[in-house]
């Protein structure tokens, strides 16, 4: 192997530096500085399917020569290695943002999601929206919900509510005593 070829292999792989990204089009972008302290702008970045990040400025990355041209990078997908979320068992995964909200699902069978700012789950005709301050817990299908809150929790369907405290319970109108419609729940 010649010089000229043994430079085409080693440039073949090599490792860059994010400076800014482009996230507006059908694929990702970035502007990166590569091992030899060269600019390389509009270098698409390749992501898995179903799962898109935008690590930023400083992330590294590992580019690719489409052919064998240094002109034409590929980026794989990028790693921020300050924030990224470790001590992963073997099976586990882990979706996770720079402010430390994350999806964690653990080898043991659970889903553990620490949401900084609050949480909204959308499943068919159902939301349940948990506030950012942990003081309110909406449960809604259509017009009907269900709100937790400290000291009380109320119940709405329709035009009817019913609010439940440690003391009281407060009704729209009368109530009807009856069989539970569902003793297992």
């Amino acid at each position: 192997m010649d010089q000229e070829q043994a430079a085409i292999v080693r440039g073949l792989v090599s490792r860059g530096v994010v400076r800014s990204t482009s996230d507006s089009g059908q694929t990702q972008s970035a502007t990166v500085t590569t091992h030899r302290h060269v600019d390389r702008s509009d270098v698409e970045i390749m992501q898995p399917f179903g799962f898109s990040s935008n690590p930023g400025k400083g992330a590294g990355i590992i580019l690719l020569s489409v052919g064998g041209d240094q002109g034409d990078l590929i980026g794989l997908p990028m790693a921020n290695r300050s924030q990224r979320l470790g001590n992963l068992k073997p099976g586990e995964a882990a979706m996770y943002g720079a402010d430390g909200t994350r999806v964690h699902v653990k080898d043991d069978g659970t889903i553990h999601v620490p949401a900084r700012e609050g949480l909204k789950v959308e499943a068919g005709p159902f939301t349940i929206e948990i506030s950012k301050t942990g003081d309110r817990m909406v449960l809604k299908r259509g017009d009907n919900r269900v709100v937790l809150r400290p000291g009380y929790v109320k119940m709405r369907a329709g035009g009817q509510y019913m609010v439940v405290t440690p003391g009281s319970i407060i009704v729209s109108s009368a109530p009807v005593i009856g069989a539970d419609p569902e003793p297992g729940l």
